[in-house]
């Protein structure tokens, strides 16, 4: 019967008989989410699982977004992005991905024609710096 795992040793694609020995080449380092901000000369904050992040544009929160490591499982990190009358708008990134978020004192948004103010820039927002919410429920408005 035949062995079914894979070879751990990469096939010679070039046609030579032995796969020169990989010795001198560096090897990645894997950077906590805490150590690249701090390599980034960007401003954060550990409070409880979450890690705040502010960083000091929109094009910097872009260059965050695609380099950072993802946080640890049990953890995420947030990112103010400003306040319009009472709503918090902020980007949350975690091991299931990255999304905007809007808040309003403890989780309840009441409605307001501020918000229309505030999806429409968010809109702008989101293109310029790259999330696009993959995530998409059920239209219960109709």
């Amino acid at each position: 019967m035949m062995d079914m795992k894979s070879n751990s040793k990469p096939k010679n694609l070039i046609g030579e008989e032995e796969t020169p020995q990989k010795e001198n080449a560096p090897q990645k380092v894997t950077l906590t989410l805490e150590g690249f901000l701090t390599q980034m000369g960007v401003e954060w904050e550990q409070k409880g699982r979450a890690v705040y992040i502010y960083p000091s544009s929109l094009q910097e929160v872009k260059e965050l977004i695609e380099k950072m490591p993802l946080p640890d499982h049990d953890k995420y990190a947030i990112v103010p992005m400003g306040s319009i009358e009472g709503y918090t708008v902020f980007v949350m990134v975690s091991r299931n991905g990255v999304s905007v978020r809007i808040g309003y004192a403890r989780n309840s948004i009441p409605f307001s024609p501020t918000l229309l103010s505030i999806v429409e820039k968010l809109t702008k927002v989101t293109k310029e710096i790259g999330i696009d919410t993959r995530k998409s429920g059920k239209n219960l408005l109709g």
